[in-house]
């Protein structure tokens, strides 16, 4: 039961942390005052960029913050300023979009208060136009505070060899405070300790996420491009509800909204659910979301295999490969396939797809219940049975990903090769690094490359083998895998050039203390026109 208290009073008090007498453990996370969560840049377009900070005020009272930009990080060449507005109905959170700037370009900003208090200095980038001739982006996804580290983030924060960051969505989790995981990592507690529903407990959570170093370094230093996945909303979220949104936690569609609302004052995204930015004739990135607007509802997999063999039978003949059945939505699959083909028509070299969940199938092979560990908990051995049962009717396991979905899966892929685009295709949410082969009719398609968490864990909370030896096991079992590691976290680079594409997968060698130390990773390349990855 929450108690009752007036709208307006509250969301005065929350936008200048007024409330932390009431919550004291806030003070631990953030600064009651001032700017509390550096500074952000995201959404890059041709000579535009929107630039973000939070600023609490003392008075309560919304605060009017000077915008400078310059050519340097001593702000000395000042070439445009702005005004954004830190007011009671964002929490505090400011942004603004700056157009007109130099295309292509390094640019340094910072935001000023009213007393004079300045917000650190930030740097961001905008997108080129014309010809060039290499690109290089980082991509993460799946970053649970409480289980650990965000080392991923402080190391790509360090680096100087990247253009741009895409972040393929769980940028924060929604779980009430000891549920996952369990046990939380000291020093990693998170707010509100309930399961966020509403507005208030969106902006807290992603406050908590965001008073991490190593994230608001990387927000700091590079433009990001941001998409949600389901724990933005609440598990296995589908566009008219998710399965952790219980009746007794209110209407899902309000939750929604609100979750929406909090993304959007946090990761200066666009008004559109999907997008498309075009980093001069090199790479044009389709955004998409795969997630809430247009997705049907996953199928239960778990009732068909109850059913014995003809209830997987009717499942594998039945709704699971109806072609009505939609991951994108028809509005947004005929924008998919419209953009495609203007990408290709333009001139541009690639097309990067950057969309939520894994396209390629995974199927359990024979020997995956010899991975389990001995005294493994009854979750897991039911979840690798249940794979194992569903693989030997044909059907893999995961239907929250592409292959609940195999004939819109087939519809995006014809799309690819219909427009003629050379793709590349990243995926989040599973917490495992994958790289897949994609195929149409025998015809290659597309290279895949599904990036490992932040934090959040992969197979190796379940399955205690050798990684080497799940590896080959899936790698035998799953037609187009070409490669995976399931036991580490970290983050993957893509480096376009008009000749070839490389994915290279970064490891951390651990979360459980503050550290930028890396282990041996793996790399990939898809030449132009092969649309086929190898190993390198």
């Amino acid at each position: 039961m929450r108690p009752a208290i007036d709208r307006r009073a509250f969301l005065t008090a929350t936008a200048a942390g007024l409330i932390l007498p009431v919550r004291p453990a806030l003070a631990r996370l953030w600064p009651g005052s001032g700017f509390t969560h550096g500074v952000a840049s995201g959404h890059p377009g041709a000579g535009a960029v929107t630039v973000w900070t939070r600023y609490a005020s003392v008075t309560g009272v919304a605060t009017t913050l000077k915008v400078e930009v310059a050519e340097d990080e001593a702000m000395r060449r000042i070439i445009a300023r702005a005004e954004a507005v830190a007011g009671a109905e964002t929490w505090g959170t400011a942004q603004v979009r700056l157009a007109g700037l130099p295309e292509g370009r390094w640019l340094w900003y910072r935001f000023t208060a009213p007393d004079g208090t300045q917000s650190i200095v930030g740097r961001t980038k905008t997108l080129p136009t014309g010809k060039i001739d290499q690109l290089k982006l980082a991509v993460l996804s799946c970053s649970n505070r409480p289980f650990g580290h965000f080392n991923a983030y402080a190391h790509a924060a360090a680096r100087d060899d990247i253009d741009a960051v895409i972040h393929l969505g769980d940028y924060i989790y929604e779980y009430r405070q000891g549920t996952y995981p369990e046990t939380v990592m000291p020093g990693r507690e998170i707010l509100p300790t309930n399961e966020i529903t509403m507005i208030d407990d969106y902006r807290q959570r992603y406050a908590s996420y965001r008073a991490d170093p190593g994230l608001q370094a990387i927000h700091a230093r590079f433009p990001m491009i941001a998409i949600w996945d389901d724990h933005e909303f609440a598990n296995d979220t589908w566009k008219a509800g998710a399965e952790n949104h219980q009746s007794d936690e209110g209407d899902f569609f309000l939750r929604r909204d609100a979750a929406v609302k909090a993304h959007r004052e946090w990761l200066m995204t666009p008004d559109t659910y999907w997008n498309r930015y075009d980093f001069g004739n090199l790479v044009s990135i389709l955004t998409l979301d795969t997630r809430m607007s247009g997705r049907d509802q996953q199928l239960d997999l778990g009732a068909a295999l109850r059913g014995g063999m003809d209830g997987i039978k009717a499942f594998a003949g039945g709704e699971w490969q109806s072609p009505t059945r939609t991951l994108l939505g028809s509005e947004q699959e005929a924008w998919f396939a419209q953009e495609i083909a203007a990408s290709v028509k333009s001139g541009q070299r690639w097309q990067l797809v950057a969309q939520q969940v894994v396209m390629g199938d995974l199927f359990t092979p024979k020997q995956a219940v010899e991975w389990l560990g001995p005294d493994a908990d009854a979750r897991a051995v039911g979840y690798v049975k249940a794979g194992l049962a569903a693989a030997q009717a044909g059907i893999p396991g995961a239907q929250d990903m592409w292959s609940g979905y195999p004939q819109a899966r087939r519809r995006f892929l014809k799309a690819m090769a219909d427009a003629g685009a050379d793709p590349i295709v990243i995926a989040g949410d599973s917490h495992n690094a994958w790289a897949f082969n994609h195929s149409l009719d025998g015809k290659p398609v597309a290279a895949e490359f599904g990036v490992q968490s932040v934090t959040s864990p992969g197979y190796e909370q379940a399955l205690k083998a050798d990684p080497a030896v799940i590896r080959a096991g899936l790698m035998q079992s799953s037609p187009g895998l070409t490669w995976c590691d399931t036991a580490r976290r970290g983050y993957l680079t893509l480096s376009f050039t008009p000749a070839e594409t490389r994915c290279d997968f970064v490891f951390m060698e651990t979360i459980k203390t503050v550290s930028t130390a890396t282990g041996t990773g793996q790399a990939a390349v898809v030449k132009h026109g092969k649309r086929q990855m190898t190993l390198v």
